[in-house]
């Protein structure tokens, strides 16, 4: 039967008249039994002091007593009568002039009315003390309950157990280790219902430190402080382990002293992050920055209407290996055991989403679907913000069970993997994942190269592929016209034309079309150069098989040593250099020196009609010329000591073995003064395709910057630290980096360069590795003498 067609029907006589009785059994029902752990206990009393807008709380333990005291605004005796003692009453959740406050400082993290019956959880007796901070000079009020008279007869009504109340003319009554509060309020708790270890406080310091705001606590102007007298001599040993290890040392390895939050802003330098909040006009601002370099700002609609008020932001972060070990080293804990994103509604954390193991997002359940196509919640860390009323955004009673699933919470959910999540994906999965070096770099130096630039035009030309989002701005030293001699150059002018137009950017559309015209060019001057070689290639074959036809009575042999498997690249003489290796040098030379020429016709062509040539024109034809100029010089020292064919431009082989030959077998033969170059190497390897010309222009070209340093000595030191990547690190005695020089990275840029020198050779030598899906740092060498590079190629 519905509830409309009840009828009751009044019995004549006196009315009955019935109402609710209240057991008191509601305090447990309230406290230990809603209240579900006893770091959630304590969650609930500092929620109450970052309510009462205090800038800090203290957390005092010893064997049988907990104190929390903050400097918040405190209670009157009519408050405590009827707030604190009016059971499930809040004057947060009847505000009504909510949304006017969101963007203050008073944002409410409870409205429950609860929060006050957490200290049953922890403990027999409460003792609460208070001072208003509109009566520094009148009395402090204590209230003292004792917890165990309401489970003495549970047919007593709630109400009629009696609590103490007086008036204290002495002040508060604190702990000599907690700071004096002249206002605020104070709860002790006594006779507590188990012994806090140092593993336990040191437990609740680590998740504190999630609960106000693990991005830095300057946001909130709130502090954390704890107090245990009883674990200062263990402090003392684990700050003496710590230093003698030389860890750094986070502030929640110690019991003792603030809670420490992490500091976002040291890992925005070094992975990946996405920054997205709804504006007031109802528009998402999404804003990409990968390691300190913004990659992309946009705008689009909002269609999540229940958030347009609630100043939603998000800030989500991947974690690649270089700042797994960075997190790990400032918060004293793995990230896979700090949390993932953690959501926070009215500046407060909603537990336990974020915590190891909770799905709440369903960032898990997706990545299963393909391991290496989407993001898990190991590899992601952020927060997400959202202030509300209980209308939109409700925790659930029981404390540890997050939000209600309200139409604004789906809402919530929804935008979060759609602008966050995902965008975060579509720029980490295709840009980095498929750079394994990448993982491990903790700055964009892999992406410099034209590889990687072409990977990021593709992901951002995808970003705006969609007629609702504008693109605001976007990193044009990443994404821009890539060297023509780049294999990745014309499939990355379609991505360059597609953001011109989202931007109408017409410089860039000028860029697009004179790169096209260089291209043609190029492939003019190639073609007719492998035209040219190959004639001479023909004619000069031809008079071979005459003359092998005249010697085919020479005996051949068909075995061949083990050793000769793994090819000796470079001979120890000229004595055995033949005329097929000669022939294919000789086509090499022909090949470069055509299109040399071509390129000097073309330019002359091209300034011929020109009043004023600018200097980048001008820089860029002579880098192209020199470039070619050192792949020929390259040439003409494998004249005389390759013993390799060159029928195409590439070759297989074991990179390490060959780059070790062709410094000792060749590079060193052409050394002059007292330079001395050694080589070691790890004796792992594996064989990969590459171009000898390229190799022999990167060793080089580092070679010869440590002659012009000055230095006496050259080190190379090859290793493979994982299967299909080799790592090369160069070391000098010279002279080092000009201590002008802002930044090492700025070595590597065209033109630049603080001798007499070109400016080339390393933006060549950054350049053909970057052909190679490799990448190069420059450092001061060690002790900060010479200078250091590291390569690091992937296969």
């Amino acid at each position: 039967m519905s509830e409309s067609n009840v009828q009751l029907i009044q019995p004549t006589g006196t009315p009955v008249r019935l109402h609710f009785d209240v057991s008191s059994g509601l305090k447990s029902v309230l406290g230990g039994e809603l209240i579900t752990n006893d770091e959630v206990a304590i969650f609930e009393l500092v929620k109450n002091s970052f309510d009462a807008s205090a800038s800090r709380v203290d957390i005092y333990f010893d064997d049988d007593t907990i104190v929390v005291a903050d400097n918040g605004s405190g209670m009157s005796e009519e408050d405590i009568q009827k707030k604190w003692l009016f059971v499930a009453y809040s004057s947060k959740r009847i505000r009504q002039d909510f949304r006017d406050e969101i963007s203050d400082r008073r944002r409410y993290a409870g409205s429950k009315g609860i929060g006050r019956f957490s200290s049953d959880r922890l403990g027999e007796i409460v003792v609460l003390q208070t001072r208003p901070k509109t009566d520094v000079a009148g009395p402090v009020h204590a209230v003292r309950v004792e917890w165990s008279r309401f489970d003495a007869n549970l047919l007593e009504r709630f109400e009629t157990i009696p609590v103490q109340y007086a008036k204290k003319t002495t002040g508060f009554g604190l702990p000599e280790e907690v700071p004096v509060i002249t206002h605020g309020t104070s709860i002790t708790i006594e006779q507590l219902k188990k012994s806090w270890t140092r593993e336990d406080i040191l437990r609740l310091k680590s998740a504190l430190s999630k609960l106000i705001n693990p991005f830095g606590a300057e946001s909130d102007g709130f502090k954390i402080i704890i107090h245990a007298p009883g674990q200062q001599d263990a402090d003392s040993q684990s700050l003496a382990s710590l230093k003698k290890k030389g860890d750094e040392i986070s502030p929640n390895a110690l019991v003792n002293g603030p809670v420490g939050n992490f500091i976002f802003s040291t890992l925005q330098e070094k992975t990946t992050f996405i920054d997205v909040k709804i504006t007031d006009g109802g528009q998402i601002e999404s804003t990409l920055t990968d390691r300190g370099t913004l990659i992309y700002r946009i705008r689009e609609p909002s269609e999540f209407p229940l958030l347009a008020n609630s100043g939603f932001s998000a800030k989500v972060f991947f974690l690649n290996t270089s700042a797994k070990m960075t997190f790990a080293k400032r918060m004293g804990v793995p990230s896979v055991q700090f949390g993932s994103i953690f959501l926070f509604r009215n500046g407060f954390r909603v537990f336990p989403i974020g915590e190891d193991g909770d799905d709440w997002f369903g960032i898990d359940r997706r990545k299963q679907q393909g391991y290496s196509r989407f993001l898990g919640t190991r590899e992601l860390i952020g927060r997400i913000d959202v202030s509300g009323t209980d209308e939109h955004f409700q925790e659930a009673s029981s404390r540890d069970s997050g939000l209600i699933a309200t139409p604004a919470v789906l809402q919530l959910r929804k935008c979060i993997q759609e602008h966050c999540l995902k965008r975060l994906e579509r720029y980490v999965i295709p840009v980095t994942f498929v750079d394994k070096e990448d993982r491990h770099t903790s700055d964009v130096s892999r992406l410099l190269t034209d590889p990687g630039r072409a990977r990021v035009t593709s992901a951002v030309a995808k970003l705006v592929d969609n007629d609702e989002v504008e693109l605001l701005e976007y990193n044009k030293e990443l994404v821009g016209i890539l060297d023509e001699r780049s294999s990745q150059f014309e499939a990355s002018l379609g991505g360059l034309r597609a953001i011109a137009e989202k931007t109408e950017d017409k410089a860039l559309f000028v860029s697009i079309e004179h790169a096209e015209k260089r291209f043609a060019e190029l492939r003019k001057a190639e073609e007719l150069a492998r035209i040219q070689a190959d004639e001479e290639r023909e004619a000069k074959e031809a008079a071979e098989r005459r003359a092998s036809a005249a010697e085919a009575h020479a005996s051949r042999t068909t075995v061949q040593l083990e050793e000769e498997k793994k090819r000796n690249l470079f001979l120890t003489s000229i004595a055995s250099l033949d005329t097929a290796t000669i022939l294919n040098l000789h086509h090499q030379v022909t090949m470069y020196a055509v299109d040399i020429n071509q390129q000097i016709e073309n330019f002359l062509v091209r300034v011929s009609s020109q009043d004023n040539i600018q200097r980048s024109d001008i820089l860029s034809a002579i880098e192209r010329i020199s470039l070619l100029n050192k792949k020929i010089m390259g040439v003409s020292k494998f004249a005389t000591k390759a013993n390799f064919r060159l029928e195409s431009e590439h070759i297989r082989a074991d990179l390490g073995d060959y780059i070790e030959q062709y410094i000792n077998g060749v590079a060193k033969d052409f050394l002059f003064g007292p330079l001395r170059v050694s080589v070691e190497t790890d004796g792992k390897g594996f064989e990969q395709k590459f171009k000898p010309i390229d190799v022999s222009v990167v060793v080089d070209n580092l070679i010869a910057n440590a002659k012009k340093a000055r230095a006496n000595q050259v080190k190379f030191n090859i290793t493979h630290p994982d299967k299909g990547i080799i790592h090369i690190g160069v070391t000098d005695n010279g002279r080092g980096f000009n201590g002008i020089i802002e930044s090492l990275e700025r070595v590597f840029e065209k033109g630049f360069s603080t001798t007499d020198g070109s400016g080339l050779g390393l933006y060549h030598v950054r350049m053909v590795l970057g052909e190679m899906k490799g990448t190069i740092t420059a450092e001061k060498g060690p002790g900060g003498k010479g200078a250091s590079f590291q390569i690091r190629i992937s296969r």
